[in-house]
């Protein structure tokens, strides 16, 4: 095989080598553009290396990122990965990574260019969990670019990092508000959304369990041992947009669990499955029957398998986490409460746990938490509260006697 020659086309340079011969024929390797003959040389000799080692020649990607990013999510995200990821890295995309890189050739991504972006986000005071978000979609789509794409031959986020846990944003740092219901506010919300209604267990759930949304709407009946009076949490419902059906997945972060009931939620669920049992006598043959398919939708066509869920109505039909838009309206408008959120049912939970003195890795695995400083921020903001509390007391202790 010869070395790199170079050639004048017009008024730029060109690099060439030979490869070895496909049926007796000759086969070259050339790639012009180039301003001088030096450059053109380095970029052959490169590329000449590059070809001894793999067997296969690199051409740096003219395509510019934001068209990539839609291809890589055609190929690779939405046939290998959740539709709620792929929903959630379309939003990141969208809101995030196009307005700033889309119009970048994949070519000319560096790591400076990129590590910009992270700490333009920084700075404008999006949370961690956001930047992780960000840094994972732009280096899982420049992996791929990579291999087996061949778009660039590494990838510049080898060398981008989140800031320093101790860095200040010049913005404070954006954080959804972690509300915590006071007892009387909570009597008040289950008055008005009784036993009986079909918000009731699901508001339960996430009081009295501290159950994500989509888990506390997913629940089998054979999920709960009577026996033992504990709830499995194995799996969470999703909206599948393309199918127009709820279906089924593995819970957050695969945080499979098992946990104890309290007697006044077991209590609530026996009555319930009673209720269900009688429900389904007397509807006989117009009971709706709920089916899991094979790809997991909940369907009522009988494709898949049958399944018994608890959160159904009077007639077997679904109960599905929709309907906590309405009820999260009547809260913040015709009760006042305008910052509950079903996710302050859980934040609740977990505060009242660690408040009455429950271990931390119990109440870590209770919830589900996938890191540990998870519940250890809740744990800190309770425990400020707590001294806050425990300042009073002293100064009642040792006021001044008058």
């Amino acid at each position: 095989m010869a070395g790199v020659s170079t050639e004048k086309r017009g008024n730029k340079w060109r690099y060439r080598f030979d490869v070895p011969q496909v049926d007796g024929k000759r086969v070259r390797i050339s790639h012009g553009g180039f301003a001088t003959e030096k450059e053109a040389m380095a970029a052959g000799i490169k590329m000449m290396q590059e070809y001894e080692k793999t067997g296969e020649a690199f051409f740096p990607c003219e395509l510019s990122y934001g068209d990539y990013l839609a291809e890589w999510m055609e190929k690779y995200c939405k046939p290998n990965l959740k539709p709620e990821t792929v929903t959630n890295y379309e939003k990141r995309i969208r809101l995030h990574i196009k307005p700033k890189l889309g119009m970048y050739k994949m070519k000319n991504l560096t790591s400076a260019v990129l590590q910009d972006l992270i700490n333009e986000k920084f700075q404008a005071g999006y949370s961690r969990n956001t930047l992780s978000t960000i840094r994972g979609i732009l280096s899982s789509s420049l992996d791929y670019a990579v291999e087996p794409m061949k778009y660039i031959d590494k990838n510049p986020m080898a060398y981008v990092k989140l800031p320093s846990y101790r860095a200040k944003a010049e913005v404070p740092t954006r954080r959804e508000p972690h509300v915590y219901i006071q007892p009387e506010q909570m009597s008040q919300i289950l008055t008005r959304f009784p036993e009986g209604s079909t918000a009731h267990i699901p508001l339960q759930l996430g009081y009295r369990c501290g159950l994500r949304i989509g888990e506390a709407f997913a629940i089998f009946w054979s999920d709960i041992d009577f026996e033992k009076h504990t709830l499995s949490i194995n799996r969470q419902m999703q909206w599948d947009k393309a199918a127009q059906l709820w279906y089924l997945t593995e819970p957050k972060y695969e945080s499979f669990r098992t946990i104890d009931l309290d007697d006044e939620m077991f209590d609530l669920l026996v009555r319930e499955k009673d209720r269900q049992e009688r429900a389904k006598e007397y509807r006989g043959k117009s009971w709706i029957q709920q089916y899991e398919s094979k790809k997991r939708l909940i369907n009522t066509s009988g494709d898949g398998e049958p399944i018994e869920m608890v959160m159904v109505r009077d007639d077997g039909s679904l109960i599905a986490p929709r309907i906590m838009q309405h009820v999260s309206s009547i809260i913040h408008y015709q009760m006042k409460f305008p910052e509950f959120d079903f996710h302050s049912l859980r934040h609740t939970h977990c505060s009242m746990m660690i408040a009455a003195g429950a271990p931390l890795k119990y109440v870590q695995t209770r919830m589900g938490h996938r890191r540990s400083d998870v519940t250890l921020n809740v744990y800190q903001h309770i425990t400020e509260v707590m001294e806050a509390g425990g300042k009073d007391i002293l100064n009642s202790m040792f006021g001044r006697v008058s």
